[in-house]
């Protein structure tokens, strides 16, 4: 331990004039942990040896749009004319120390890089394996399949895998009215209304034979039908100026109204509430939702880390995710989001490139169009690609320490990586006060009714084929 640290200090203190601890950088926790497992005791000789190959050349790197690790500008020929980003300041920093220049080339064919079925490679890692260009910088997920044909850089950043989703829709107004309550909690008061028609009728019945202090005359006597209608009338909070006479009647009755009042009164209260403050449909928070289920479909990109993942896992899971939009696969992170904004689909990235996509398509609309899942899963490392056994990889391990050590990664994540906002965290789809109500909002009443007025129309036509074969028969 000992050993290390006099070897961070002199290093620290040893760096050039490119970046020094005068610049007041703080420490970066995140960026430590990620190489607090690797052997800080460096070849020298391999070091300098490294040194000494990177002075006065220029090295050919590979790179590949993607924000916020590697931010191009193209012009129309599509040739690189400017570049911005996380590792284009680690790549800056490096040659400002190391006195060399580079010569950035795109990918062959857009890709990052995956072992074929002939067992060759393609994209930025097949560039590389095949010594067509000296190194690729960009995000490249780590992984063993990818190691069998170049070397990787220590891990420079870590981050989840996460889903970019469509924004939640408004929950629709058509059926406000029955949305209050469950069908559960219908069915139960649909089986009170026609259950306690017969039980009062029964007691108003039996009640007739027992003395009443204002007896009714016997046309005033509420027939099945007024009962009926009477304790219809109990549940939208209208009465009735003929009611049973009798004490039992009464006793049964004010029961039925006390129960009658509490749904009305719960009924009204979710119902204004539904009605005023805007709700939105349920989300999909994590990946094991997506895969099962139908309203939106998934996809990702194709040649990369993610496709390799799913191909190549025994997870049920996973399985699902592979086969099902097998035929869907995009061939740019751009092209994902594109789909995502038809509301149709879900784009499965990194969580950095899909919170710079959700903040950049902000800015350009002033919408919140886009949204992240929840629940994150797969979490990479991102790494640089070298040629097998590059002399580079050493010295590029140990530069990457220095780099965290001294707080630049934490400035460049501030740099480049966009702010927090309610569109990102999803807070302005929950966050909302109450608003006017519109047209849309009380369509469910004019529904109501529309199909009341059929409803009466069908009834009267019945009424007058009725009277018409009661008057055939006289």
């Amino acid at each position: 331990m000992d050993i290390f640290i006099m070897l961070v200090i002199c290093l620290m203190l040893g760096s050039g004039d490119a970046h020094t601890s005068s610049d007041g950088f703080i420490f970066d926790v995140r960026g430590r942990n990620q190489f607090g497992s690797r052997n800080a005791n460096f070849n020298e000789a391999a070091l300098e040896k490294a040194r000494r190959l990177l002075r006065n050349r220029t090295l050919t790197v590979a790179t590949i749009q993607r924000p916020p690790m590697t931010i191009l500008q193209l012009n129309k020929e599509g040739d690189i004319v400017g570049y911005k980003g996380f590792c284009f300041e680690m790549l800056k920093t490096l040659m400002q120390k190391y006195d060399f220049k580079v010569r950035l080339v795109l990918s062959y064919d857009g890709n990052w890089g995956s072992l074929l079925p002939n067992n060759t490679w393609n994209g930025m890692v097949g560039m590389v394996n095949r010594t067509e260009v000296d190194m690729a910088v960009s995000g490249f997920t780590i992984s063993h399949i990818r190691e069998q044909g170049i070397d990787f850089t220590a891990a420079f950043h870590e981050e989840s895998t996460a889903i970019l989703l469509p924004a939640p829709r408004p929950r629709s107004k058509a059926f406000a009215l029955i949305q209050p309550f469950s069908w559960k909690v219908w069915l139960a008061l649909c089986a009170a209304v026609v259950g306690v028609t017969p039980v009062l009728h029964l007691i108003s019945r039996a009640g007739e034979w027992t003395p009443a202090l204002y007896p009714d005359p016997p046309e005033a006597r509420p027939t099945y039908s007024h009962i009926q209608w009477f304790i219809f009338g109990g549940i939208i909070g209208h009465g009735d100026r003929c009611i049973p006479a009798s004490l039992s009647s009464r006793v049964m009755l004010a029961f039925w109204w006390s129960a009658a009042v509490t749904i009305m009164a719960s009924y009204t209260g979710t119902l204004i509430a539904s009605l005023t403050v805007p709700t939105v449909a349920d989300s999909i928070e994590s990946l094991e939702e997506l895969a099962f289920q139908d309203e939106i479909k998934w996809t990702y990109r194709i040649y990369s880390s993610m496709d390799n993942l799913f191909r190549s896992s025994g997870s049920a899971v996973f399985r699902q995710m592979a086969t099902r939009y097998a035929d869907s696969k995009v061939t740019t992170d751009y092209e994902g989001v594109d789909k995502v904004l038809t509301g149709e689909w879900a784009f499965i990235k990194e969580r950095s490139f899909l919170d710079f996509a959700l903040d950049e398509d902000f800015q350009r609309t002033g919408q919140c169009r886009l949204q992240i899942a929840a629940r994150e899963f797969y979490t990479v490392g991102f790494g640089w690609v070298l040629q097998t056994g590059s002399p580079l990889k050493e010295l590029f391990d140990l530069e990457f320490l220095r780099m965290s050590e001294m707080g630049l990664f934490g400035k460049w994540r501030g740099m480049y990586w966009p702010a927090p906002s309610n569109c990102s965290t999803g807070l302005i789809f929950t966050d909302v006060g109450s608003q006017p109500l519109a047209l849309a909002d009380l369509v469910s009443a004019f529904l109501l009714l529309a199909l009341g007025a059929v409803l009466s129309t069908v009834v009267l036509a019945a009424e007058m084929v009725y009277r018409s074969a009661c008057a055939g028969r006289r």
